[in-house]
C-alpha cells in the first residue's frame, strides 16, 4: 500500500511538471510570434518548432488591442465555472487509432483567459469579492472537441460555449477555433499542439468579454 500511495504521487508530480513545462513552453512560443489582432478570425499563420501552424485568430494579440481606454472604469469578471469535455470526447484519431488526449481543458482554460483578460486591462475578482450585480459572471461549456493525425499533419477543432452575466445582460457565444500542423508526426507533442488550440479559445473569449 504505502509503494502504491508513493506510485501515485510520483505520478502526480510529474504530471505537475509536465504542465508547468507546457504552460512555459506555450508562453515562449508567444512572446517570439509575431502579434495579430484577437478581434478577428483572420488565418495566421507561423512557424512552431518548425512546423507551419495555421489558425484561425493570433497566438499573441497585438498589444494595442488588448488595452482598455484609461478614461473608461475598469471592467470587473468573476471567473465562475468552466465544464471539462467528457473523457470520450478527448480523443485523436492518430493513423487510424483511437488514442486518449489527456488535458484538463477547462484548466487549462482558466489560465489563458485568466492572462489574456488582465493583459486586457480587465480585473479579476474571486468569489468573495463577487457582491456587485455589475461584475461579469463567466462560465464556459466546453462541447466538442475533435483531431487527428494524417499524412499531412494534425488538424484540430474545438467548440465551447461562453456566457457572461449580470444585471445589464445573459448572453452565450458560441466559440470555435482550429488549427493546422503541418508535418506533425511526434505524439509525445499533442499536449503542446492542445494548449495552443485552448489558448486560442481562450483568446477569442476574452476578445468577446472585452468588447461587451
Amino acid at each position: 500500500m504505502k509503494n502504491l500511495i508513493i506510485l501515485i504521487v510520483s505520478a502526480l508530480l510529474l504530471n505537475a511538471c509536465a504542465n508547468k513545462s507546457t504552460f512555459a513552453q506555450v508562453h515562449q512560443i508567444s512572446k517570439n510570434t509575431v502579434c495579430s489582432p484577437c478581434s478577428t478570425d483572420s488565418s495566421f499563420e507561423a512557424r512552431i518548432k518548425g512546423l507551419l501552424y495555421v489558425s484561425d485568430i493570433g497566438i499573441q494579440c497585438c498589444p494595442n488591442k488588448r488595452t482598455l481606454d484609461t478614461n473608461i472604469a475598469l471592467k470587473k469578471v468573476y471567473l465562475h465555472r468552466f465544464y471539462d469535455l467528457k473523457e470520450d470526447q478527448k480523443i485523436l484519431l492518430f493513423n487510424d487509432k483511437k488514442l486518449f488526449v489527456d488535458v484538463q481543458f477547462n484548466a487549462v482554460f482558466y489560465t489563458y483567459l485568466e492572462q489574456e483578460l488582465k493583459a486586457r486591462g480587465i480585473v479579476i475578482v474571486d468569489n468573495n469579492q463577487n457582491n456587485s450585480p455589475y461584475i461579469s459572471k463567466i462560465d464556459l461549456n466546453f462541447s466538442a472537441y475533435s483531431a487527428r493525425k494524417d499524412s499531412t499533419g494534425l488538424h484540430s477543432k474545438l467548440v465551447g460555449v461562453l456566457k457572461v452575466s449580470d444585471i445589464n445582460k445573459d448572453r452565450n457565444f458560441t466559440i470555435r477555433t482550429k488549427q493546422d500542423v503541418e508535418g506533425f508526426k511526434n505524439i509525445k507533442e499533442i499536449t503542446f499542439y492542445t494548449h495552443l488550440l485552448i489558448k486560442q479559445m481562450a483568446n477569442k473569449a476574452a476578445s468577446i468579454i472585452s468588447e461587451l
